[in-house]
């Protein structure tokens, strides 16, 4: 079978760029391994400039059931801290957000193929579950997961993430208490974030060091029951039901990553965590992801090669990616951490700047 341009994974950054292509005329193939609607371990922020991506595409969140998020609160022991956000995000289940996104590229003319999964990929030959494609380009768009025909985006790490996902019920005196916030947990040695996703629904993501894992048992129990040490998580989950049979988990989490093109990497595009991966402290990943979409579009339209679309990509969310970087190791280092709680308790104003100082520039078109 033969398809001018093949995205694999059909995720933000596969089912968006397949939109934009498939508006231009161009005809797009989406492969997407799962059959059906499914949730991915991810925080569900979307901050300001997904927002404005997604609305720009025709799909705003707030369409969707997206709940309004407009203030961060930062818990660590018995401190907390609480400041308006420099803009209003949105908080919407994964689930929900992709298939709305897989329907909109289907509905401009792509072709999405459900449930199939990609066994090789010989230069822009695609070998499928389902027979073999080719291609003039390959959107690579896996996200977190690495194809095994092609060279990880990120080498594992040995003090490396592993990152949980879990959906709750919260009560109604917890979901008064959490309010329009998203909750920050810090507790050294990783964060947990939680927010509304739902009218009672809500998401808590978290990623925490491995070797700190290893020692706390290795199970998702004995890290839950760690978390339930912090005072104000405990006051929300206390008393939730747990919405999932069992949380979402990802290992080896490669925070940091930046695509640096090596030789000649012929006409295979990478896109959103595969491309970028910043630190999801930051509630940038999305954005991110969206990002790289948008601007595959408007290279790949107009003849950019492959390494032009990287170089660009990585001075557009390059500074993103570092400054967040440095805010989630400060995060994670025990005084950095005491002294940055009690300034923040001195000016809270500051959690607002270190909102806004870890956003993504406004997307400008780039000549190639």
């Amino acid at each position: 079978m033969v398809s001018p341009v093949v995205v694999i994974g059909g995720g933000l950054a596969g089912a968006a760029v397949a939109t934009r292509l498939a508006r231009t005329g161009q005809a797009v193939t989406v492969i997407e391994r799962e059959a059906g609607p499914h949730e991915k371990v991810c925080g569900e922020f979307l901050s300001v400039e997904g927002c404005q991506d997604l609305a720009g595409l025709g799909l705003p969140p707030e369409h969707l059931g997206a709940v309004a998020i407009d203030r961060v609160r930062v818990l660590h022991r018995r401190h907390a801290v609480e400041a308006k956000l420099p803009f209003v995000a949105r908080g919407l289940s994964r689930a929900i957000m992709d298939e709305a996104l897989l329907d909109m590229a289907r509905k401009a003319g792509a072709e999405v193929l459900r449930g199939v999964r990609v066994t090789g990929l010989q230069g822009t030959r695609v070998l499928t579950s389902a027979g073999e494609y080719e291609a003039s380009h390959v959107m690579l768009a896996t996200g977190k997961h690495d194809l095994r025909a092609m060279p990880r985006a990120a080498p594992a790490t040995r003090d490396g993430y592993v990152g949980f996902k879990m959906h709750w019920r919260l009560s109604p005196r917890a979901l008064d208490a959490l309010g329009s916030a998203i909750e920050l947990v810090l507790f050294g040695q990783g964060y947990a974030g939680l927010q509304r996703v739902g009218t009672r629904e809500a998401n808590l993501c978290l990623v925490v060091r491995r070797q700190h894992f290893a020692e706390l048992g290795g199970t998702w129990d004995a890290l839950l029951a760690r978390l339930m040490d912090e005072p104000g998580l405990a006051s929300r989950l206390g008393d939730a039901q747990p919405l999932m049979a069992r949380p979402l988990a990802i290992a080896n989490l490669p925070y940091g990553h930046m695509h640096r093109p090596s030789g000649d990497e012929g006409a295979v595009w990478r896109l959103g965590d595969q491309a970028a991966m910043t630190a999801s402290l930051s509630g940038d990943g999305m954005a991110v992801a969206l990002r790289s979409a948008t601007l595959a579009a408007d290279l790949f339209t107009r003849g950019a090669t492959t390494a032009q679309f990287h170089r660009l990509l990585a001075a557009q969310v390059g500074p993103q990616v570092r400054r967040a970087m440095r805010l989630q190791r400060l995060s994670e280092h025990p005084l950095a951490l005491a002294l940055g709680m009690q300034a923040a308790r001195a000016c809270p104003r500051l959690l607002t700047l270190g909102a806004r100082a870890t956003r993504l520039p406004a997307y400008e078109a780039t000549k190639a």
